[in-house]
């Protein structure tokens, strides 16, 4: 297995399955199957997004987004007013 791979099966532990919801977008008038290096990330229980696009390909944006994330999710208070 590559380097890049386990990686990002790593990250993909860092949250629980179902708390993050990862969403990729293709570009305006692309053939299916063609997609954009963008990834976005939502942690559905915080609502906390994190986009990440400075990578040409999605595997290495998802991790870094996925690891800006778990930061982010770190650092939010735990008993923020609603």
């Amino acid at each position: 297995m590559n380097f890049q791979r386990q990686i990002y099966i790593e990250v993909k532990g860092l949250f629980p399955d179902g708390a993050v919801e990862a969403l990729i977008s293709r570009p305006a008038g692309a053939d299916v199957g063609v997609f954009d290096a963008a990834v976005k990330l939502v942690h559905t229980q915080t609502g906390i997004e994190i986009t990440c696009d400075e990578f040409p390909t999605q595997i290495e944006n998802y991790i870094a987004a996925t690891i800006r994330l778990r930061i982010a999710c770190d650092s939010e208070p735990l008993d923020r007013p609603s």
